[in-house]
């Protein structure tokens, strides 16, 4: 495999094959801005370069590009495979009650038995993740790793985009499967928020929406932990406080909820996955030295299948969480600048800022949506001297 970071716009692309490949470029990913995703030609510009390859993409809340972090710009990478297959499944959805059923038709697309990864963009905002992952679970089961993100429209919550082997649009989710025992995807992850507050029981919710926790109003308790001030700002100030959720049915596994949304009229807040009734949750909080630490982590749990002697031998793709980059404003660019230290120089690395991440929890290949997290994953090819 051969991995490398492309300048859409330089004009000087060509899909002939990369150094020490012998196929030519088989999947090219891009990440940009909404208006920039909308209104510029880069899918053609790729289309025409690499006329034979994958070509998928999606909006988002910020750009990362090796140690950097780019707000207008659009950032992609190729990838050439010299023994791994790829395939492309896409869907339409455009009502998030159909997430399951959409991801169940993903995954019986992608199905092999030499199905060894799969990386998915989805709209986020007419998609429901949760579901969408299980869907994808529920027919790949859970030994594939399943990554990928939510595409994101920075702070406007109106309209996400993804490309899926076409020009960007809504209400579409990207499915790339990679087959074969040569391909690896590693994968990393961190949250790094802190928990405060008692442990509450959610007592009535819906879906994505919680009304209540231990009987209370939840819009109650959000306005006693953040002030007026803080919780007029809502939602946006609320991505800055995120829920920890124990999900009734597997309580020790943790996953962090972001704020996605508030409706005064009835009563409730809606969340970036669903949060069942029972669910154990607990306000978060962040701190940059703790989400910064929890990034290096992330890249700790994926530094090992580094290539030392060919490090384009391996892609990172870094998806990381909107909220995250809202909380850290301008010193965003030290959690990139973590994960770089231990992911060095020239081993490609791109990605962005989503409204959900997919990955699975640390220490199992059981995938799951999350919030507020930085998520890493690794695209190999095996060779003699490349092992797990």
């Amino acid at each position: 495999m051969y991995a490398q970071v492309l300048s859409p716009h330089d004009g000087r692309l060509d899909g002939r094959a990369s150094p020490g490949v012998a196929e030519a470029v088989g999947l090219v990913l891009y990440f940009g801005s909404r208006p920039r995703m909308s209104a510029d030609d880069t899918y053609e510009i790729l289309r025409r370069a690499f006329p034979d390859a994958i070509v998928c993409g999606c909006s988002t809340g910020g750009q990362i590009v090796g140690d950097a972090v780019v707000v207008d710009d659009v950032v992609a990478m190729s990838l050439s495979f010299a023994r791994t297959r790829i395939r492309l499944a896409s869907e339409d959805l455009a009502d998030p009650a159909g997430s399951r059923a959409c991801g169940e038709a993903l995954g019986r697309a992608l199905a092999g038995d030499d199905l060894a990864g799969v990386f998915v963009l989805a709209d986020g905002l007419s998609v429901n993740g949760n579901e969408l992952v299980a869907g994808l679970t529920g027919t790949l089961g859970d030994e594939i790793p399943i990554t990928g993100g939510m595409a994101c429209d920075g702070t406007v919550f109106e309209k996400t985009l993804v490309a899926a082997g076409a020009p960007p649009r809504s209400n579409v989710v990207a499915a790339v499967g990679f087959y074969g025992t040569d391909f690896h995807m590693g994968f990393g992850i961190g949250a790094g928020w802190q928990v405060f507050g008692p442990r509450r029981r959610v007592t009535r919710s819906s879906g994505n929406r919680v009304y209540d926790v231990d009987g209370t109003p939840i819009l109650d308790l959000y306005r006693r932990y953040l002030g007026e001030e803080e919780f007029a700002g809502l939602p946006t100030t609320g991505l800055r406080f995120p829920l920890q959720i124990h999900h009734p049915e597997a309580p020790e596994e943790t996953v962090v909820r972001a704020v996605l949304g508030v409706d005064h009229a009835d009563g409730s807040m809606y969340f970036g996955g669903d949060i069942p009734v029972g669910s154990v949750v607990q306000l978060m909080r962040g701190t940059f030295g703790r989400l910064i630490d929890a990034a290096a982590d992330a890249a700790r749990q994926v530094e090992d299948v580094v290539d030392p002697v060919d490090p384009h031998a391996v892609a990172a793709i870094l998806v990381s969480c909107i909220g995250r980059r809202i909380l850290m404003g301008s010193a965003i660019e030290n959690e990139v600048v973590a994960v770089a230290e231990r992911l060095t120089d020239p081993m490609p690395r791109i990605g962005f800022y989503s409204l959900g991440e997919i990955s699975p929890y640390p220490g199992t290949r059981r995938a799951a949506l999350h919030n507020e997290t930085m998520t890493i994953v690794t695209l190999s090819e095996r060779t003699g001297s490349h092992h797990d």
